[in-house]
């Protein structure tokens, strides 16, 4: 079964920021990159030095499952409170304040001066349900005040990688990070990837893996 990407979605972004400190030296990738078969997998995004692995039967290639979920970010909010003297405009990846948590970014539309709808693209970490979150105006057009939204349901996220699926094997790793929702994705063949930063414990798997792959993706760690 082909499968395909929709890649016309609102211009979101993905924090990026350690894949250069995951993949230490990429030697050779799939040519023009691979659609990923992300039916099941749990989390919103996937961060570079995620394990691909490929069906054997259909010869899709998918993203390593991962399982034992914790409570992480920001799923869902509720009824916004629209502050006051906002400067009307549609504004990305805004960082939500306050709450129990970090990292929680959102799309925010300012219309009338007021915030109408704010809408989560990074669920962030470590919130709890019926945390209030502020708008601030300095990200959303450099004035207003008093916005606020409920955290109404949290986002779980993955801590560990699960079993190899049955029909399956193992064939290299993410190059860089990526939406779950956008899954067209650089896969690495051959390279150096650092464990200590790679998106979950490599241990577990690493014989496996290692043999799967002919020992052309090595792993060190360089970070204590």
């Amino acid at each position: 079964m082909a499968v395909y990407v929709d890649l016309v979605d609102q211009g979101v972004q993905v924090n990026s920021s350690l894949d250069s400190i995951v993949i230490i030296k990429n030697d050779f990738s799939i040519p023009g990159g691979k659609a990923l078969d992300v039916t099941g997998y749990l989390g919103s995004v996937l961060n570079a030095g995620h394990v691909i692995i490929k069906e054997t039967a259909t010869g899709n290639y998918k993203p390593m499952p991962a399982t034992d979920s914790l409570p992480a970010g920001v799923a869902t909010l509720g009824a916004v409170v629209p502050g006051a003297a906002y400067t009307n405009g549609t504004y990305e990846n805004v960082p939500l304040s306050g709450g129990t948590g970090r990292g929680a970014l959102a799309t925010v539309v300012v219309a009338g001066a007021v915030v109408s709808t704010v809408t989560v693209t990074q669920a962030g970490t470590g919130y709890t349900a019926g945390d209030v979150l502020g708008i601030p105006g300095a990200y959303a057009g450099g004035t207003g005040s008093g916005s606020s939204v409920p955290v109404a349901t949290i986002a779980t996220s993955a801590a560990a990688y699960g079993a190899l699926p049955g029909g399956h094997t193992y064939v290299g790793v993410l190059v860089a990070s990526i939406w779950a929702k956008r899954p067209f994705a650089g896969v690495m063949l051959e390279g150096w990837v650092n464990e200590n930063a790679s998106p979950f414990p490599i241990a577990p798997i690493k014989a496996a893996f290692l043999t799967a792959t002919s020992n052309l993706i090595k792993f060190r760690g360089d970070l204590s």
